[in-house]
């Protein structure tokens, strides 16, 4: 893969991506599109600590919820050219099968190539490339998947855009680490079948946050730092050791309310909950009591917004973050670090989010 000769960096990552000043990461091609830079396996503990808190599993939404995402974006790289299932039928011409497989193949490879750059894992074409089989394309595998669910979700999404129905998918860890996705024509769970996303835009504002920067690529020498091992697919902050991955915090934030239309107002402070406990355990060996620079930094890198107000109090502490995103999660994880900086077992949390992104959290200790 092609690496900045400045930092190291896949040569990608500078080109399509920007660290704005304004906590924000947007996108070369698209500057109202955003993506996000966190720790992803965040992701999973997450939603399994949704399901211990209310007593049954989501995984199925989940899955549904980004595979949305995924068929949205197939559908535009394929645009005229449609599913491939015409080719695919019994009776079609040999070469126009060929040309079909070709094709998958080629842009399957490519976002496994690409994942890899983000930090998604070492992906794989299923063995049923080799089998003969005729949608060879319904089965990958995945070494350390950034995201069980959500490489589920990818798949699904790929495969129904490929042959142009409705499909499923089910996995299976084979050995510890490497797992198989598998797709297969099924209607979805009947629940999502007829919902719409909702998706949050708004406009962004201005920040002044100031990065140290490759001088070629422009991205801050904070994120060239981590390791980024593409060959594997990984990432991983050098001082926490933690995982990193580089995604689209709409596909996320979209998870969260279809779980909230299909199980009701208690999901937003459900997922608060999840992730305040998972940071608690997750990052149970850190010393938390960081100053308002330091965290206006760490969110920022991660494009999770602007830190435009702290004020640290003896009992507490409260913030607004400007641009904000995947704001469940940065309540929970406030939260968390609180309860973590004054060694408290518990506390209160009152958020609110405005219209223009404006996220306002007050934690009190208990």
């Amino acid at each position: 893969m092609e690496t900045c000769s400045g930092c190291g960096l896949p040569s990608f990552i500078g080109k399509e991506h920007r660290w704005e000043p304004n906590g924000v990461i947007s996108l070369s091609r698209s500057p109202l599109n955003r993506m996000v830079f966190f720790e992803s396996e965040t992701i999973d503990g997450v939603i399994r600590g949704i399901e211990e808190l209310i007593g049954r599993p989501v995984s199925h939404i989940v899955i549904e919820s980004r595979a949305r995402e995924t068929k949205r974006y197939m559908q535009r790289l394929l645009g005229e050219e449609g599913s491939f299932r015409e080719a695919t039928e019994e009776g079609s011409p040999p070469e126009e099968r060929e040309k079909v497989m070709a094709r998958a193949r080629a842009i399957s490879v490519s976002m496994m190539d690409i994942g890899r750059a983000y930090g998604y894992g070492d992906g794989h074409l299923g063995r049923t490339w080799e089998t003969g089989d005729p949608y060879p394309w319904r089965e990958e595998l995945y070494v350390r998947p950034y995201s069980v669910y959500f490489a589920a979700a990818d798949l699904l999404g790929t495969v129904e855009v490929f042959e142009g129905r409705e499909m499923w998918v089910k996995y299976e860890e084979m050995e510890e680490g490497l797992f198989c996705f598998r797709a297969f024509p099924s209607p979805h769970p009947l629940e999502l079948q007829e919902r719409l996303q909702r998706r949050k835009r708004y406009a962004f504002k201005p920040g002044d946050i100031e990065y140290e920067r490759c001088d070629l690529c422009g991205v801050p020498l904070e994120v060239s730092r981590h390791d980024w091992d593409t060959e594997r697919g990984l990432v991983t902050n050098p001082e926490t050791g933690r995982r990193m991955a580089l995604f689209g915090p709409l596909a996320l934030d979209a998870v969260f309310d279809d779980l909230e239309a299909e199980l009701g107002e208690v999901i937003p402070e459900t997922v608060i909950e999840a992730m305040r406990r998972y940071i608690r355990e997750a990052w149970s060996n850190e010393e938390w009591w960081r100053d308002a620079d330091t965290f206006r930094r760490m969110i920022g890198l991660r494009g999770m917004g602007n830190l435009a107000r702290f004020e640290g109090r003896r009992r507490g502490l409260s913030l607004t973050v400007e641009n904000s995103t995947l704001h469940l999660m940065m309540v929970g994880t406030v939260q968390a670090l609180v309860e973590m900086a004054y060694r408290a077992e518990r506390s209160r949390v009152e958020w609110s989010l405005a219209e223009d992104g404006d996220l306002e959290i007050s934690v009190r200790l208990a």
